[in-house]
């Protein structure tokens, strides 16, 4: 996030303020280019073709979970096919099943298995995919209402595997990262049943990896989903949600309650890192006989955390982590049980993080707030991406910080999310205070762009950047609401 050095000194009245809320004196401030609102919003349609997706869901017994889902997949457009995966050899499954269904049934194909490959045959649908990329599932999640959102984040940063889970697991997930500058170690956990997307390379290369890596230890291939997001070596993006069963889904006995599952899922998570570790380090010494793990991140964004809210219109996120995943300290010979469940937060540990997530600022309820518990310091941001760029928007942000933190904070927007540029005016912005429910004062600050001066009037991302910030107290974010959208074209 760019920094920019403007100090705005004026402060709101209690009510709707008639002066400026933010006032950056005479600044020239110059926005987007009628050329480039075209250029990207071109790039915007060319990721949406280029990174064409297929929808995998696995079956073992819950066929009334697999055609609610595959209804909304279809209902959704989103898709250029679905692939269910029966892994039931006693069942075989056929479209009829969607017989009531009213789209083309074109677009689905089944592949029943002989045999029941638990977690590698997520995996070996993707592989079979006519798409570069996949989304997954199980049959016993709701996806639908943030799939916009994982879809509109993973064309942004393709390279990165990106997930959904709730907010214990991510924490839990963050406590599973592993650093090692020596050996270009810089990777993270993340579970991808709840709905995730990754490309159909990462899937075909993982199969690869499971029969090399795992050849001498043939059972724990039923459990790949631990070594999988290990194995890409790079922090996985993640969603912390408020996720949802389907109906039914307690239907069969799990895989998770087979015999001998924590065992397994313990000797997984331990030689995951073990193999990942030790090949890093043989690639050190050139030593060819190694098939390589990636030593690079590709990704083009930093570690967040993010939710989407619940209409699934936008993302709010921030780069303000719980803690510093990058500066905890990592010895294989000491940390190997790290990604293990015999290193789970304590509910005490975690509990501020679940009370004050980012899922706080979007989940309807003005009294529930996003705060990361300090002190913001400087180039420390929150911000929303409106999923594609948006015309003459108007949405509310309801803060809870002091109006002194909120008046020296940058304004930017942005197309993609990396080039940004900082919106001076005070042109389509107005304020007023309000006491919440609890009785702590808040502000309700409205920006209505078809009022920002000229250039600024399309976008996908707004951020407010602490640029030059300290000891103003902590960002609060209580609520995020879209008013209008006129949008001259969207991607879905």
């Amino acid at each position: 996030m760019p920094n920019a050095n403007q100090n705005p000194t004026s402060v709101p009245n209690r009510s709707m303020s008639e002066e400026s809320p933010y006032n950056y004196g005479d600044y020239i401030n110059i926005g987007f280019s009628e050329f480039e609102f075209l250029q990207f919003k071109q790039r915007e349609i060319e990721l949406q073709q280029k990174y064409d997706l297929a929808a995998i869901l696995l079956h073992w017994q819950r066929s009334a979970n697999v055609v609610e889902a595959v209804n909304y997949l279809l209902d959704s457009n989103l898709f250029k096919e679905i692939i269910i995966w029966n892994n039931n050899p006693n069942i075989n499954l056929e479209k009829t099943i969607f017989k009531k269904n009213n789209h083309s049934l074109d677009s689905i194909r089944i592949i029943n298995s002989k045999e029941n490959l638990k977690d590698e045959a997520k995996y070996r649908a993707c592989a079979e995919a006519k798409t570069i990329a996949c989304f997954y599932s199980d049959d016993d999640w709701n996806t639908s209402f943030y799939l916009k959102s994982l879809i509109a984040d993973f064309r942004t940063d393709p390279y990165v595997l990106h997930s959904v889970t709730d907010p214990y697991t991510f924490y839990t997930n963050l406590m599973w990262t592993y650093f090692d500058n020596e050996i270009n170690l810089h990777t993270g956990f993340s579970w991808i049943n709840c709905g995730s997307i990754f490309l159909r390379e990462y899937a075909q290369q993982h199969l690869q990896y499971l029969q090399i890596y795992l050849k001498n230890h043939r059972s724990l291939i039923y459990f790949s989903d631990v070594f999988f997001s290990i194995w890409l070596n790079d922090i996985p993006s993640q969603f912390n949600m408020d996720i949802r069963h389907l109906p039914a889904s307690s239907t069969g006995v799990s895989f998770s309650s087979t015999a001998k599952f924590l065992q397994y899922q313990y000797e997984s998570s331990v030689l995951a890192i073990r193999i990942l570790e030790d090949n890093l380090r043989q690639n050190q010494s050139n030593d060819t006989n190694h098939i390589s793990f990636s030593r690079r991140q590709n990704r083009h964004f930093p570690y967040y955390v993010k939710s989407s809210s619940p209409k699934d219109e936008f993302i709010f996120y921030s780069n303000i982590l719980p803690f510093d995943i990058e500066h905890i300290p990592f010895n294989i010979s000491k940390d190997y049980e790290r990604g293990t469940r015999n290193n789970l937060p304590t509910r005490s540990k975690v509990s501020f993080f679940l009370s004050h997530t980012t899922l706080k600022a979007v989940d309807d309820d003005p009294k529930t707030c996003w705060h990361p518990g300090r002190n913001v310091r400087q180039g420390e941001f929150f911000a929303i991406d409106f999923l594609y760029i948006r015309t003459n928007l108007s949405f509310s942000l309801t803060i809870g910080h002091t109006w002194e933190l909120q008046k020296n904070i940058d304004i930017k927007l942005s197309f993609d999310g990396l080039w940004w540029i900082t919106y001076r005016s005070s042109k389509g912005i107005t304020i007023k205070s309000q006491n919440s429910r609890s009785n702590k004062q808040q502000y309700v600050i409205v920006f209505n762009s078809t009022q920002f001066n000229a250039g600024f009037h399309s976008f996908r991302y707004i951020a407010f950047n602490a640029s030059g910030i300290s000891s103003l107290g902590e960002f609060q974010v209580c609520d995020v609401k879209i008013i209008t959208n006129n949008t001259i074209t969207t991607l879905y």
